[in-house]
């Protein structure tokens, strides 16, 4: 009975607290299993890691190497977005500087020959004197290797990879053959140069030494077989127009005939010099032509020096030893000159070509300035202003490119298309009918209240 109320009693009255949880320790067989499961999870993640891990070891390289170089793309095309406007306008910015600088260097060194003509008339001598100031050509070139380049070499090095149209075996006796005919046109197109200025003005020499591009291509035409350009052959032809002006603008009977017809010997020379360069070279560098104007230097030095001493000992060119040389206006015609060539040659290395040839163009105006403002007259008729305005006609037409008529008329019709289809999408909009042809919307009407 009593047992009976007990359960009874355990049955209405709920309990008045939680149970308490029993913990039941593991027993010495289940712990070793435990362990098992354990180890067995390490080691089967060590398998995947290694697996993992050897995949990628065993990847491609070139997928590698290909994955890498789009990230440094994708990484140089963003810093390259925000700097090449800022390097375009700085080359921009720098070929008007140098331009300005080959006008200026030109014009002034024109000057300071011909004043050394009037107190010393010897033109070959002058000529060899500022031949020699070429040998500095590649030592210069070779300081702006150093400033620019990232890899740099020897001079010896960089000597023979630039002098490699000279020949395989850079000996004395080869460099000088091969740049004798170089320096034998160099030292004609000098002197020829020094005659006219005896006999015609500053503006007009500079005027017909613009012309030497038409003579390069033509000779570049007929000689290394290049693209025929019927608006290369217009600018010839007013080159040719405007010497024909310049020759005949003071008459028939007149020194002008004489200094011009100098003068396009000078330009014609000059075009040979660089055709047959080109030819020889190939593809011409600044570094090679530093080289081949060394080369030219060092042969005027060795070969020509003789030619001064025939010259003076014959009287061709003889002064008497009491009378003073202007060796400061040499010195500044040399180094004026040296400059220009300089400028000439090296320019597209921190610039564009293009803006060092509106800067010999630019010599026209500047010989006149410097005219001007030494002699304050400036004695220039009419008919020689419209020759040099014909003749930098003709030599901006030079400077077209080869491609340039195929590239006008391309973008021409991409902006007559892109006009087309733009007033097409303005002027009516476009549907989809059942057949799947575009056919054009018809405007809703407008009513308007009055």
């Amino acid at each position: 009975a009593q047992r009976a109320m007990n359960k009874l009693s355990a049955k209405i009255s709920p309990s008045s607290g939680p149970q308490p949880v029993t913990l039941h320790l593991p027993t010495p067989g289940n712990v070793f299993q435990l362990f098992h499961i354990v180890c067995w999870c390490f080691l089967f993640g060590l398998e995947i890691c290694y697996c993992r891990s050897r995949k990628e070891s065993e990847k491609d390289p070139q997928e590698q190497t290909l994955v890498q170089d789009e990230s440094d793309a994708e990484r140089l095309s963003k810093r390259c977005c925000t700097r090449c406007p800022f390097r375009a306008v700085r080359r921009v910015t720098c070929g008007l500087i140098l331009g300005a600088c080959v006008a200026v260097s030109w014009a002034w060194g024109t000057n300071s020959a011909k004043e050394t003509l009037i107190r010393h008339p010897a033109p070959f001598f002058i000529v060899w004197f500022c031949s020699i100031w070429n040998i500095l050509f590649f030592p210069l070139y070779y300081l702006c290797h150093l400033l620019t380049e990232k890899q740099k070499q020897l001079p010896t090095t960089e000597f023979r990879k630039c002098s490699q149209f000279l020949g395989e075996e850079l000996t004395v006796r080869n460099v000088l053959k091969g740049a004798a005919p170089f320096s034998v046109l160099w030292s004609l197109s000098g002197y020829l140069y020094m005659l006219a200025l005896c006999r015609i003005s500053k503006v007009d020499v500079s005027a017909v030494l613009c012309c030497s591009q038409a003579f390069v291509f033509l000779l570049s035409w007929i000689g290394l077989k290049d693209r025929f350009m019927g608006v290369r052959i217009v600018a010839a032809i007013l080159s040719i127009t405007g010497i024909v002006m310049l020759a005949y603008g003071d008459g028939f009977h007149s020194d002008s005939i004489t200094g011009v017809a100098l003068g396009v010997g000078s330009a014609s020379a000059s075009a040979l010099f660089k055709v047959l360069f080109r030819k020889r070279a190939g593809n011409v560098q600044p570094g090679a032509a530093c080289v081949l104007l060394s080369c030219v230097g060092l042969c005027s030095f060795v070969l020509h020096s003789w030619v001064c001493v025939l010259l003076y000992f014959t009287h061709v060119e003889y002064w008497p030893p009491s009378q003073h040389i202007p060796w400061d206006k040499l010195r500044d015609m040399a180094s004026l000159l040296l400059v220009f060539n300089l400028l000439v040659n090296l320019g597209g290395i921190f610039t564009y070509p293009s803006l060092i040839s509106l800067g010999i163009l630019l010599t026209i105006p500047a010989s006149a300035a410097v005219d001007t403002f030494v002699t304050e007259t400036l004695q220039m008729s009419h008919v020689r202003a419209a020759a040099a305005s014909i003749i930098s006609v003709g030599y901006l037409m030079l400077q077209l490119p080869e491609n340039w008529d195929d590239s006008t008329l391309h973008w021409l019709s991409t902006l007559w298309r892109g006009n087309w289809r733009e007033d097409s999408i303005v002027g009516e909009e476009t549907v989809m009918d059942t057949a799947g042809i575009a056919r054009a919307k018809p405007k809703p009407a407008v009513m308007t209240l009055n």
